[in-house]
């Protein structure tokens, strides 16, 4: 069955600590479909809290995931997260666009906490909202050397790599797609994963914080274990709701929400004051029986659990449709990378 011909495609691959994911998009029509999924169990131990340990084993997991699933595309996007990305926002008097690159390179060494010559640097002028006088900017950094290393492992891999994306943007580009009237004042977009919680604050549609979390459902079944004791194949059972046990939440949910009223802390010294207004949660861990009522409880704002395929459709051929019961907030991540069109 071809998964694609209709007409451009682009793969989208997200490498987490607990699974390698892989959503295929068509943008060969009136509007961007999904038309092919497909998950796969990360060897463990190869990636922690969101590094790549042992490459040669998480290179030899996608290649087996591209096989198994019959996903190809000649465009496929990865993306980088955690301490090796930095994004900042930054205000600069209104210049002449001739002058903008070098001003800005001079504020991104005042503000990036890396070499600017061991980084690979990006920037976009946003859109001008009240004030002419200024200008803001949206700076971007990644560490040269880790771009290199996931390069080499999709290489190894097979696949050549058609761009190199942001977790964070990814996030927002799959938001943007699917939520386009929630644009407004500040939200947070949540993804739970397995190792690592990416936190990642929108204002007025703009990407303006993005931090990682150091827990996600790992966590919640080694407590699962101390607390309880349970095996680890019975505290799996509980994450996927198989074996209900109440309160399994509270160890992601009080984390996250410190990680919520911080970022709201740092909003507040904001211009604009505005503190976060709604949560959308994806990731794996966001899928865990309880999480959503759990968070909304202890940070009173309104929750809810995304869906990759609101406003992007899913083909009724698509390969991987069956992962929709159980996983469909965990491939957030992926379709985001696969909205874009490389």
């Amino acid at each position: 069955m071809a998964l694609f011909g209709r007409g451009r495609t682009v793969a989208g691959l997200d490498i987490g600590s607990g699974y390698v994911k892989l959503a295929l998009v068509d943008h060969g029509g009136d509007r961007p479909e999904v038309c092919g999924l497909a998950i796969r169990p990360t060897p463990r131990g190869a990636v922690v809290d969101g590094e790549v340990i042992e490459p040669g084993r998480v290179a030899g997991a996608v290649r087996e995931l591209m096989e198994e699933s019959g996903i190809r595309s000649r465009n496929t996007v990865a993306a980088l997260g955690g301490h090796d990305v930095f994004i900042k926002r930054v205000r600069l008097p209104r210049m002449k666009e001739k002058e903008a690159g070098r001003a800005i390179r001079q504020e991104a060494e005042r503000h990036i906490p890396f070499d600017l010559e061991e980084v690979r640097l990006d920037f976009q002028i946003l859109p001008p909202r009240q004030s002419t006088s200024h200008i803001e900017v949206l700076l971007v950094a990644a560490k040269r050397e880790r771009v290199d290393d996931r390069v080499s492992l999709l290489a190894e891999a097979g696949i050549r790599a058609a761009a190199m994306d942001i977790e964070a943007f990814a996030l927002h580009n799959a938001f943007v797609h699917n939520y386009p009237g929630t644009a407004d004042g500040v939200v947070a977009l949540v993804n739970v994963g397995r190792d690592v919680t990416n936190l990642n604050v929108i204002e007025e549609g703009v990407p303006v914080m993005a931090k990682d979390l150091p827990l996600g459902s790992r966590k919640v079944a080694e407590s699962l274990q101390r607390d309880f004791r349970l095996t680890e194949e019975q505290a799996e059972q509980v994450l996927h709701g198989h074996q209900p046990l109440e309160g399994v939440q509270r160890v992601v949910a009080e984390g996250v929400a410190l990680g919520i009223r911080r970022a709201a802390a740092y909003l507040g010294g904001r211009k604009s004051g505005d503190g976060v207004g709604r949560i959308f949660l994806s990731g794996g861990g966001a899928c865990m029986p309880g999480m959503v009522e759990a968070l909304a409880e202890r940070v009173q704002v309104e929750t809810r659990l995304v869906n990759p395929f609101e406003r992007v459709p899913l083909r009724e051929e698509a390969r991987g449709r069956r992962l929709l019961a159980s996983a469909a907030p965990m491939m957030f991540l992926p379709v985001g990378l696969a909205l874009r069109a490389a």
